[in-house]
């Protein structure tokens, strides 16, 4: 458990104050992880899959990833308000981009705070947030330093995270947003990130 109130409170306003709509920390053991979320990634196909060590089939699987949270007793998740327009447009890399910004940056005021085992994880391919740009990921196709290393983080989905059952362990209001949903019916919808604090 995160002891250190001050810290628990520098840690949410970090959050805040990257531009988080809400911050919580919740126990390790309540995020809910399943397989069958990691094998969306893959069949049907996300654009993302394969193209980035973030992501399936290359991020670590989900039974590792519950192995991982078994170490760890307080996780701080936190979300973005999103239009529905802007999720379902190109804007929505731009919100992807940030939520992995704000768990980067949460993961290393932990780490500077002595909480040396901290990790960030985001929403989205780091290879089409980050280098979308780029012919290639340069840590798969050349074995070199990722070139967003200090930002990029491994996705919520990739790794197996239950995003609506996280949701509704926080008291997140959410609704499913397809290609299909309509902007009216559905107005906003959320991204959300999360760092293990250890």
């Amino acid at each position: 458990m995160v002891k250190d109130s001050d810290l628990f409170q520098k840690l949410i306003q970090k959050a805040f104050e990257a531009g988080a709509s809400d911050a919580k920390f919740i126990p390790a053991q309540a995020v809910v992880v399943e397989g069958r979320f990691a094998e969306m990634c893959a069949s049907p196909q996300c654009p993302g899959y394969g193209l980035s060590p973030s992501c399936p089939p290359h991020v670590m699987k989900p039974h590792e990833f519950k192995d991982l949270l078994s170490h760890y007793e307080q996780v701080l998740v936190f979300k973005i308000d999103v239009p529905t327009e802007v999720l379902l447009s190109d804007g929505r890399r731009n919100v992807a981009k940030l939520i992995h910004e704000i768990s980067s940056g949460i993961e290393r005021l932990a780490k500077e705070k002595g909480y040396t085992n901290s990790k960030g994880f985001a929403a989205g391919s780091c290879k089409l947030i980050f280098c979308n740009e780029q012919a290639e990921c340069v840590v798969l196709d050349k074995n070199e330093k990722c070139l967003f290393f200090n930002q990029a983080r491994p996705s919520l989905s990739g790794l197996g995270v239950n995003f609506f059952e996280l949701t509704k362990i926080v008291g997140w209001q959410i609704k499913k947003i397809t290609k299909d949903t309509k902007p009216d019916e559905v107005p906003m919808g959320i991204m959300a990130g999360m760092v293990l604090i250890g």
